[in-house]
């Protein structure tokens, strides 16, 4: 069942960078950095573990085309690509999306440990 006011369920055309058979790419509207891209399948399903096989490789085949989009507009020096899967992990739409987040150098004093981050305490190893 989709929820009423599922922000990733009817994108409207122009919101969509990329797309395939099964997913699409949409800028994010809160983005961490220049460049931060949605990548959503079009089918409603809660998180990533959710999804079938095709749609998974659906997504990341689309993660290939983004990178090319985001090359070719912000030139970032890394990328940190990702899920937030249920709300103890901070998914707020619960709408399948992974996160592609460009990272230029100096964007955060010490970047090492990356996504390790999110967790307080456990970035530095």
């Amino acid at each position: 069942m989709v929820p009423v006011k599922c922000p990733f369920c009817t994108p409207f055309a122009d919101d969509i960078v990329a797309r395939n058979e099964l997913c699409y790419a949409r800028w994010d509207r809160f983005p961490a950095s220049k460049g931060h891209l949605l990548l959503i399948p079009f089918r409603h399903t809660p998180d990533l573990f959710s999804m079938t096989a095709d749609e998974r490789l659906a997504l990341f085949a689309l993660i290939d085309d983004c990178r090319v989009i985001i090359e070719e507009n912000f030139r970032p020096a890394g990328y940190n690509i990702g899920f937030n899967t249920g709300a103890a992990a901070g998914q707020t739409v619960m709408h399948c999306h992974c996160h592609m987040i460009p990272r230029y150098v100096g964007d955060v004093k010490e970047p090492r440990g990356g996504i390790r981050g999110v967790v307080m305490g456990k970035q530095m190893y």
